[in-house]
């Protein structure tokens, strides 16, 4: 009995065209050659051999893709196009905030401000304590000081 191999799933089916490549491939392949094979006789009078293997595979690699790369059934072409879209393109999701959470978060907000503020006001409070302190404690100095001169001045006059 003949039997015939059909796919589980058709849409992933493949026409063969020449060497298990389907005619896309066989176009991009046959593409590749052409501008490989070009570059390398044009460039190998400018550039050395290292750096023109390097700007074939620049050149070439693009075909490849578009030959050859397949993600979840999409071409390379389709593939930037979605790529383009999803960092370009207008984003369909919107962040919407329910009023709940508007709310918590303002309260939250509130208790958070209130709580600087109360925290400022008792370092004001403290620095102007310091301050006082300090200025008392600078008059206490100065007295003493004057005091010593004083005692100094009176004393050497004496003899």
């Amino acid at each position: 009995m003949i039997r015939a191999d059909i796919p589980q799933d058709v849409t992933e089916y493949k026409e063969q065209f020449f060497l298990g490549m389907t005619g896309r491939q066989i176009l991009c392949v046959i593409l590749m050659l052409v501008l490989a094979v070009g570059t390398f006789l044009i460039g190998k009078n400018f550039v050395t051999t290292d750096i023109l293997v390097y700007l074939i595979v620049l050149e070439v690699a693009p075909l490849a893709a578009v030959g050859f790369l397949k993600y979840n059934g999409m071409g390379f072409e389709k593939i930037i196009v979605q790529v383009a879209d999803f960092y370009v393109g207008n984003q369909h999701r919107k962040i919407a905030y329910l009023p709940e959470e508007t709310e918590i978060h303002d309260k939250v907000r509130e208790i958070a401000l209130s709580a600087a503020e109360k925290e400022r006001k008792a370092e004001l409070k403290q620095r102007k304590k310091d301050n006082k302190a300090l200025k008392k404690a600078e008059k206490i100095e100065r007295r003493k000081r004057n005091a010593r001169r004083n005692k100094r001045g009176n004393n050497g006059g004496n003899c």
